[in-house]
């Protein structure tokens, strides 16, 4: 094949993945310019006006987040976001909708910036792919990445993380900046240059452990997960001398974002929380390690059985084989022993997101769609993860002219009618109603029937009139139904005006009380 029939290849690759990129991403970003402040949102911004009002306007809000860590919550990043940033109060309704969008930005641009690194941490110097197979590897990952977090069955969950403030300043923010710190970690460790990249893993691996404490147990096994990634890719020489060890460098983001967890989960606010909503029910470690054994089967049992993540795992392998899309440095993987190490620290990581959450509502579970979007989240992104790391191990143990076709087309064979089985199961089995229940195929839905526009005329209404009211009113608003909506988030105020999110509202407008009912007579 010509130089120039592979350059042309190379390019419609290029082209097909960031198409597939942007089928992703322009509905989620879309959908954010849509959203509008939700539930605890109000009750937050309520509390932090409340002491701008008598503290002013920067020690205020301050106080506020200081408050809430000492007396409810431990998640000192989150608060900082919550109280401090308050985008409805300072920039209005526009202001809010930039604010969902730049966290939706935030999100793309990280899970991209870790893909970038964990390609140019693996590529090797005399690695024959050029800069532009380099590339496309880099937009492969990150389009499997973008597609298990939007694209398969259920990911609609994820509109508590990315169109409710509340849940993004607690979950999406620290994923983020985990991506930053693990990506930074990586590119730390092929660069002349490492001690910025240093210095900038650790710093947003302890604002990662600064938000829900189901996120810091993510962000503590990940970095750990990062830090086996990082010994099994040297050289085993190194142990003699000659090959360069793990030092300080390596190990300080996940030491930062450890004691960043435990500020955060043995903060006072915490234990309050903890003391105030469980009360006295005889629940300790080893019921919540029992419990979380028992969801972690049915996550498994969830995941595995869903035909479009198969699907996704096999067409990840056979890349993983005949492109080379690696996760780590051709280094100890090529043992057995190292391929099992990385598979076994991968389901602990995957006990250990769900534990805080287990622990925390006593044997209740991933009782709410945040929690378990990121619970499926961290699964399907670790088990992707141990699948490249397997497949290198595979390739790894291939001769070299076998690696370049005269072994791999028979395996590619055998992949492939493997991958066709896959497919047809796919489209015959019971469960092909949810095969378009991504959210980024949801949002499609809504956008282009209206639905998400609709909701939010209503919900901007809502809001204009409340700002309209003169103070000290009562305000009883009539609205019509709300549209039937998977995309989109409720708003959470309600016809009872005694309801805690009802009295922040009227607090943060100045109001006696307000009431909404929907599709009243």
């Amino acid at each position: 094949m010509s130089g120039q029939t592979q350059n042309t290849n190379r390019w419609i690759v290029s082209a097909a993945l960031a198409a597939v990129i942007l089928f992703l991403a322009v509905p989620l970003l879309l959908g954010a310019g849509y959203t509008y402040p939700a539930a605890d949102d109000f009750i937050t911004f309520n509390g932090s006006l409340e002491l701008a009002r008598t503290m002013g306007p920067v020690l205020g809000p301050l106080r506020a987040a200081w408050n809430f860590y000492m007396g409810w919550e431990g998640r000192y990043t989150s608060n900082l976001f919550l109280f401090v940033l308050m985008p409805y109060v300072r920039f209005g309704l526009n202001g809010f909708r930039v604010c969902m969008v730049l966290l939706s930005l935030f999100f793309l641009g990280s899970l991209f910036f870790m893909a970038h690194a964990a390609v140019e941490f693996s590529v090797s110097p005399e690695d024959a792919g050029g800069r532009h197979g380099r590339q496309n590897r880099k937009l492969f990952l990150g389009a499997v990445l973008l597609f298990a977090s939007l694209g398969l069955p259920e990911t609609y969950n994820g509109r508590e993380l990315f169109f409710w403030y509340t849940a993004s300043a607690g979950y999406l923010v620290g994923i983020c900046c985990l991506f930053l710190s693990v990506g930074c970690l990586l590119l730390a460790n092929c660069r002349e240059k490492r001690r910025g990249y240093e210095i900038c893993s650790a710093l947003f691996g302890f604002l990662a452990a600064g938000c829900s404490p189901q996120v810091a147990s993510f962000v503590c096994s990940w970095l750990l997960l990062a830090l086996l990634t990082l010994w099994f890719s040297q050289k085993p020489e190194g142990r003699k001398g000659s090959g360069r060890r793990l030092h300080l460098g390596d190990i300080l983001p996940f030491l930062v974002s450890f004691c960043g967890a435990l500020a955060n989960v043995f903060a006072p606010g915490s234990m309050t929380r903890s003391r105030l909503t469980m009360g006295d029910v005889p629940y300790g470690i080893a019921d919540a390690v029992r419990d979380t054994f028992g969801y972690q089967k049915e996550e498994m049992h969830r995941i595995f059985y869903d035909p479009l993540f198969i699907t996704l795992a096999v067409v990840v392998f056979l890349a993983c084989l005949f492109f080379e899309v690696r996760v780590a440095r051709p280094g100890r993987f090529r043992t057995p022993i190292g391929v099992l190490l990385m598979t076994g620290a991968v389901l602990v990581s995957n006990f250990l997101c769900i534990f805080p959450v287990v622990m925390g509502y006593h044997g209740g579970g991933l009782s709410n769609c945040r929690t378990q979007y990121v619970a499926d989240f961290e699964f399907r992104f670790s088990l992707l993860f141990a699948l490249i790391y397997i497949a290198q191990y595979v390739r790894g143990l291939l001769p070299r002219r076998q690696k370049r076709g005269g072994f791999l087309w028979p395996v590619a064979g055998v992949l492939g009618g493997f991958l066709l089985c896959v497919c047809s199961f796919l489209f015959w089995n019971d469960r092909r109603g949810e095969l378009l229940t991504g959210y980024s195929f949801v949002l499609i839905r809504e956008l282009s029937d209206g639905t998400v526009q609709e909701i939010f005329a209503m919900r901007k209404e809502v809001l204009e009139a409340l700002e309209a009211a003169e103070d000290g009113a009562d305000v009883s608003l009539q609205m019509p139904a709300v549209p039937e909506s998977v995309a989109t988030y409720p708003q959470g105020i309600l016809p009872d005006p005694e309801s805690q999110v009802n009295r922040s509202v009227a607090g943060m407008f100045g109001l006696h009380s307000m009431s909404v009912e929907y599709g009243a007579e």
